[in-house]
């Protein structure tokens, strides 16, 4: 893929994925948007992962174990989009990946938007930055989600006020899935955001 002045809306699967999974919601990004379904770098058998996760009580992350895949995904922002706006679109582990890019390199991603979604157990370089700036985040997830614990989303809860422009929106009866109210909102979310390149 060249560089390209468009902006970039990158789409990143979760664990266990492949790069299609977002394509339905992909395929409804709004002018100006370039949607870029990316796929990890990590094989699970025939799927995909960013990043490995040791641990699975619960799938909370090390900074140090998502930084790797932010790294990569920084690395090809920059040979593929330029000087041109990049946002991401992330579901579950790829919205972690979204969001630790965004913590290592502020200002690199215009906003994000994470699905079902988390964020790292320690600090990371930019998060004083981020806590100035406030980048606009969207964190839309299931009342019912029974594979983000309790403790990835009071995490979630104590870092994103402080670290981002949130808006957060919970879905009655979702668990974790992306329900089609919740990729209807991270759309319009997406459109918002537009009005500011």
């Amino acid at each position: 893929m060249s560089r390209t002045s468009v902006p970039s809306l990158l789409f990143l699967h979760g664990r266990y994925g492949v790069r299609d999974d977002l394509a339905w919601i992909a395929e409804r990004a709004p002018a100006p948007w370039r949607p870029v379904l990316l796929q990890g770098p990590v094989p699970l058998g025939d799927r995909f992962e960013w990043f490995s996760v040791a641990d699975w009580e619960g799938v909370g992350a090390l900074s140090s174990t998502a930084a790797p895949a932010a790294d990569r995904l920084l690395a090809w922002i920059d040979q593929n989009c330029g000087d041109a706006p990049v946002a991401a679109v992330g579901w579950s582990q790829g919205g972690a990946t979204a969001l630790q890019v965004m913590r290592r390199a502020p200002g690199r991603l215009r906003f994000v938007v994470t699905l079902g979604g988390f964020t790292t157990m320690d600090a990371e370089s930019g998060d004083a930055v981020l806590a100035e700036r406030r980048p606009p985040v969207f964190w839309g997830h299931g009342a019912d989600d029974d594979v983000i614990t309790p403790n990835d989303i009071e995490r979630m809860r104590e870092f994103l006020p402080g670290h981002s422009t949130l808006e957060e929106r919970v879905y009655p009866g979702v668990g974790h899935d992306i329900s089609t109210q919740m990729a209807d909102d991270a759309l319009r979310f997406v459109v918002e955001q537009s009005a500011e390149l």
